[in-house]
């Protein structure tokens, strides 16, 4: 399908490129703008695993953190977000995340003296917390069990309903 504008001489127009034009320069303008901006902000590298172990040390502070089905040892400070799935998060006694932190189906142990200053979101997951650590932002903790019952309650209310219409039009039908 191709977009078509009138013209005002009475022609068609084919916009198709334009609107592709302007997609690939808000695609690729403005996150690296932003990005620009972002990494001026924060102390560190960005670190990415799959698969591995990350440790971040006093020596070598980290920016974001984003991890896939492995292990993330927080020795240092993280001055970032942190985003894990199917993985295990340790922050060391007295250490600070700045940012954010999203785990899925994860486990996430925080230290004595340990401090998240943004949110925590933990889905499908654990979160062990020390009495004296600190969470900034707001805390939000859904456990493995429950948490995958409440998720699922549509899809079985919509397959349901689906089912017993089914069952009606051929219980009509015979």
């Amino acid at each position: 399908m191709q977009l078509c504008v009138p013209r005002r001489s009475g022609g068609l127009q084919r916009t198709g490129w334009w609107l592709a034009a302007f997609v690939a320069f808000v695609s690729l303008a403005v996150p690296v703008r932003g990005h620009a901006y972002a990494r001026q902000e924060k102390n560190g590298d960005d670190r990415v695993g799959v698969f591995s172990t990350i440790v971040i040390s006093e020596e070598r502070p980290a920016a974001d953190v984003v991890c896939a089905f492995c292990s993330v040892r927080v020795e240092g400070d993280v001055h970032g977000d942190l985003a894990v799935l199917f993985s295990t998060v340790t922050v060391s006694e007295g250490r600070t995340i700045s940012g954010d932190v999203a785990t899925l189906f994860s486990t996430l142990v925080l230290g004595e003296g340990a401090r998240i200053d943004g949110d925590l979101a933990t889905l499908f997951g654990t979160a062990s917390l020390a009495e004296s650590a600190h969470v900034g932002g707001d805390r939000a903790v859904l456990a493995s069990g429950l948490g995958f019952a409440v998720i699922l309650a549509p899809l079985l209310i919509l397959v349901g309903t689906i089912w017993l219409l089914v069952w009606v039009v051929r219980r009509v039908a015979a």
